[in-house]
């Protein structure tokens, strides 16, 4: 049967799957096969997990969870789920800094593609990273942490350095989270003061479809320890549950109404025992340098009779610099443009025309998600691309773990 990436809009071409059930058996299917290519859960939208080789998945490998806590870090299995990890953490007295809207996605993948959660203060998931260990195309098992010059070059890897075996996270004591909604914030409000309404909370959204309303709701996620206003930009706290997408019933969503939960039970936006769609839907994703918010917002706002017929919503996010090399927010602090659209072919010269009224302000797009970006324009935002190059080029020489995606972005 052919296998399809969650939004099936992909149909997967590989020789093979494959799926080791321990590090020697990962080691022995690298070592002998002249291609291969990582995938996890699939949760992308374009051909980055494609293979016309031998895809490799972890799903029957060790779950590994330890904690250390003398580190305060976890070492955990890279092809564990958040929605594994997190209530094992929070159990023993631990959480992650931030997740991301699903916890439904792989770790290894998340990071890899420099996945993120919201807030003005919180970095992306590849941020976490202490350490993380690899197997490269010799079969050979390395462990790469931050004193190694490769680190920030491999953590967003997009799969190219070898396949993770396990990382080594970052981990905090366990935090409650108070989940409150602002329904319908003019857009012009969160343009004038974007950094006061996107720094309301410990993490922040805002849902807009670009309609002519020109409204969105804000979804803030209140640590227990902050000050919950009545109002935010005009608006009352809600008093009853949304779904980013109006027209969708709430009943997947994490707990609102500022009912108190745990940190891994309200920072993502959708429950784990629900899947949060059916997978009818395209995302494109878009990082921009968060000083250029009023003025990327405006631009985007002018396209909205075109994007709004196409669209089931937009959300706005924001998350700190960094220093890893292919992350959306390397060494920018960024707002985030996520766009879900409806899965008709109409969308696809949409997503460009909002591609080219974005390359004012040098977008970066999200790894997984859907965008039309060259190669040349992909080397022009992130200055250590060739020196990214180089170095897979010295670990694979062969190009082992290459698929038509990375030879069309990354050539």
């Amino acid at each position: 049967m052919t296998q399809k990436n969650w939004s099936k809009n992909v149909e997967f071409n590989d020789r093979g799957y494959l799926q080791p059930e321990s590090l020697t058996e990962l080691q022995e299917l690298i070592r002998t096969n002249p291609k291969v290519r990582a995938r996890g859960t699939a949760h992308c939208f374009n051909e980055i997990a494609n293979t016309s080789s031998y895809a490799i998945n972890l799903s029957r490998m060790p779950k590994i969870i330890e904690v250390h806590s003398d580190s305060n870090s976890v070492t955990v299995a890279a092809c564990i789920t958040y929605g594994e990890l997190a209530p094992v953490l929070h159990q023993q007295g631990w959480a992650l800094k931030n997740l991301a809207s699903l916890p439904h996605i792989s770790i290894a993948g998340s990071i890899s593609t420099g996945t993120h959660g919201s807030g003005i203060k919180n970095q992306n998931l590849a941020n976490q990273v202490l350490s993380l260990d690899i197997v490269t195309a010799e079969g050979e098992l390395r462990h790469i942490d931050c004193t190694n010059p490769a680190f920030n070059a491999l953590v967003v890897g997009l799969g190219l350095g070898g396949i993770v075996y396990q990382y080594e996270l970052k981990i905090e004591p366990t935090f409650q989270v108070r989940q409150v909604i602002y329904p319908e914030i003019p857009l012009d409000v969160l343009q004038r003061n974007f950094d006061l309404v996107m720094g309301t909370s410990y993490s922040v959204s805002y849902f807009t479809d670009w309609s002519s309303a020109h409204v969105g709701n804000l979804w803030c996620k209140f640590r227990d320890d902050e000050v919950i206003p009545e109002s935010v930009g005009g608006s009352a706290k809600a008093d009853k549950k949304y779904h980013p997408i109006p027209s969708v019933d709430p009943i997947a969503c994490t707990e609102q109404l500022g009912v108190l939960g745990h940190w891994h039970d309200r920072l993502p936006h959708f429950k784990l025992e629900f899947t949060p769609s059916v997978g009818e839907e395209i995302q494109s994703e878009f990082f921009l340098d968060r000083k250029d918010a009023a003025a990327a917002i405006e631009v985007v706002s002018q396209l909205g009779a075109e994007i709004s017929p196409l669209l089931w919503i937009t959300e706005i996010r924001t998350l700190a610099a960094d220093n890893l090399w292919l992350s959306g927010a390397f060494e920018r602090d960024c707002l985030a443009i996520h766009f879900t659209w409806k899965k008709v072919d109409a969308i696809y010269p949409v997503i460009e025309k909002v591609e080219a009224a974005l390359r004012l302000f040098n977008y970066r797009p999200h790894w997984g998600k859907v965008f039309t970006a060259d190669a040349a324009y992909l080397k022009s935002v992130y200055p250590k691309m060739g020196e990214f190059q180089a170095l897979v080029r010295a670990l694979d020489p062969t190009s082992k773990f290459a698929n038509s995606f990375t030879r069309r972005n990354l050539a």
